[in-house]
């Protein structure tokens, strides 16, 4: 990546986290679906974080000032990425999983603009016309999704319209909280920490968190053998666990706005994946939402990779 400028990188990060991800939801759910998600999130995660720790203390160990000195941003970072996780938990729970995730989706980048409209110095506004028709549109879309589930035209709802509306919510918190943590990473990388300790020590409460889950049963499955929990496992290093530092590098290279844009094409790529496999069953009504979505997430994405393209390189 050397003959590319650093919005070029960027990008490129940006992608890999959307494509694997997309990935994992739609080729390899199955697979990890048949574990308990609180156990398999804490090995992984786990096992991932006390990785990068170990990294930093033995060949970054400058690095833990930074983490100390910046105790309250990693705390933020923390708190929003678990408080996140679990709003978009709730939200899976009582509405249809493709309307939680395009809003959670799509919410990422409006609060991004509206932050720099509240002052975080980390967060952007629309940075041309482009981008700014693109977020419109794509907030269209989000209403005419928010709509058709509260009048129950949506594929599934597990309850009436107090139900809907409280998916909605907890979509929007969960999209809001990640919009927040993408903006305290990048507080942290400009003020020093690197990716990988930014890794390591993102994630001690929701390791907390996922072990009260598993201990109160509330995702309990089946019993697997070893085989099957260490190949899940390597599996997940691969499709979860890699793709949240792909976001890390993201972070390093380009803007939060940028990226919030890019990942806001997710429930597009996720869509197109479960065509190619034939598994397409949607309402109509929200199959119109999703496409109004789709529209504006692609028009703001290609504004932002505009945007991000002028970010050169050093020297």
């Amino acid at each position: 990546m050397g003959r590319l400028s650093l919005g070029q990188q960027g990008l490129i990060w940006c992608l890999i986290f959307v494509v694997l991800d997309a990935a994992q939801a739609v080729y390899f759910g199955g697979i990890l679906q048949r574990l308990d998600g609180f156990l398999l999130g804490g090995l992984v995660f786990g096992l991932s974080s006390i990785g990068c720790i170990l990294w930093t203390v033995f060949r970054r160990p400058q690095q833990l000032r930074v983490v100390v000195d910046n105790s309250a941003s990693v705390l933020g970072v923390n708190l929003s990425a678990a408080g996140g996780w679990m709003a978009y938990f709730i939200a899976i729970q009582v509405i249809e999983p493709a309307v939680a995730f395009t809003i959670f989706s799509g919410v990422i980048p409006l609060t991004t603009i509206v932050a720099k409209r509240m002052g975080f110095a980390e967060a952007q506004s629309s940075r041309n016309g482009v981008e700014a028709l693109g977020n419109g549109v794509l907030t269209l879309g989000m209403i005419l999704l928010a709509a058709f589930t509260l009048l129950g035209w949506s594929g599934f709802v597990r309850g009436g319209i107090g139900t809907g509306l409280l998916g909605l919510v907890f979509s929007a918190i969960a999209g809001i909280l990640i919009a927040m943590m993408l903006l305290y990473s990048k507080r942290l990388d400009l003020r020093g920490l690197e990716p990988v300790p930014q890794f390591g020590f993102r994630f001690p409460i929701y390791l907390v968190l996922t072990a009260i889950g598993y201990a109160s049963g509330i995702d309990a499955k089946a019993a697997v053998p070893i085989s099957d929990l260490l190949y899940a496992v390597a599996i997940g290093m691969v499709v979860l666990a890699f793709p949240i530092y792909a976001v890390q590098k993201a972070i390093s290279l380009t803007t939060s706005l940028t990226i919030s844009s890019v990942a806001a094409i997710a429930p597009l790529i996720v869509f197109g994946l479960q065509v190619l496999e034939g598994r397409v069953d949607y309402s109509n009504s929200t199959s119109v939402g999703l496409a109004v979505y789709f529209i504006g997430a692609i028009i703001a994405a290609v504004g932002s990779a505009h945007a991000a393209t002028r970010i050169k390189s050093p020297g």
